[in-house]
């Protein structure tokens, strides 16, 4: 087992149940967390739609937070059977989804900004 995988595994499947978290508190609490959730240069308090925001990027930041971590769980099983070499693709999955959520996220702001 690599050691470096196993601490990227870790910190892929935490920062998806983080985002998974801010995602449940931006929906039941009305809590949107900046720089975490969207950029730090948007002022939460100028939305004009905010009820729309939350229904627009509850799903798509819970689902971009489970596979995250459904990812970082593949690649602890790959190292616990010996297929260190699948972790590549992995990380490249990860890369590309976050990179799509995000653009997905960034298309909707547009409304509601």
């Amino acid at each position: 087992m690599n050691s470096f995988s196993n601490v990227a595994d870790i910190l892929i499947i935490l920062g998806g149940a983080l985002l998974i978290y801010y995602a449940e508190q931006m929906r039941v609490n009305d809590v949107i967390k900046v720089g975490f959730m969207i950029s730090p240069k948007v002022n939460v308090h100028k939305l004009k739609d905010r009820e729309g925001f939350k229904k627009y990027a509850f799903p798509r930041h819970f689902a971009q937070g489970f596979i995250l971590v459904l990812l970082g769980m593949t690649g602890i099983f790959c190292d616990l059977y010996s297929r260190g070499d699948l972790h590549v693709y992995i990380y490249i999955g990860v890369l590309v989804f976050y990179v799509i959520g995000n653009v997905f996220i960034e298309k909707g702001k547009a409304r509601f900004y």
